[in-house]
């Protein structure tokens, strides 16, 4: 075979056909970078909300906020879910209206910029959620001891 048969076959071939088309590429990176984003929040805020409305009756290895503190008694256990319904719905709803005007600004940004900017979303999102986590054990801690008695200075 020659090389003038080969541009013959080849004459008619056009690699960019098999190329994604970049316009729908990045329209699908924008929404999963979306749904990355925005999940945190939200699940956080269902978490809260389920947990102020309908937290699980007593304490159990698999539904709610396990914590050897907050295990170790009914009332350690209504009193943690308690707060950390308290604790998280607030800041589920602050990180999602947050998080929702950032994903808003997301197609006015360059490709990178959008995923270096879902990082540190996720970054901020995690931190505030591991912050917000250790605050809940501490006041725990704080309340009851390792039985699950109040503490005499927070008793009823």
């Amino acid at each position: 075979m020659d090389l003038d048969a080969l541009k013959e076959i080849f004459e008619g071939f056009d690699i960019a056909a098999f190329l994604p088309q970049l316009d729908s590429l990045m329209g699908w990176v924008e929404t999963l970078l979306r749904l990355c984003v925005m999940a945190g929040p939200l699940i956080l805020l269902g978490f809260g909300l389920l947990y102020l409305l309908a937290p699980p009756k007593e304490a159990n290895y698999s539904l709610g906020y396990r914590f050897w503190w907050s295990m170790a008694s009914l009332d350690a256990w209504q009193f943690t879910h308690r707060l950390v319904g308290c604790v998280w719905t607030p800041l589920g709803l602050l990180l999602a209206i947050i998080m929702a005007l950032i994903c808003n600004g997301f197609r006015r940004m360059d490709p990178m910029d959008m995923v270096w900017t879902a990082a540190k979303c996720l970054g901020w999102e995690l931190g505030l959620t591991l912050v917000a986590c250790l605050a809940i054990d501490i006041v725990v801690v704080v309340v009851f001891d390792r039985y699950g008695y109040r503490r005499s200075e927070y008793e009823d």
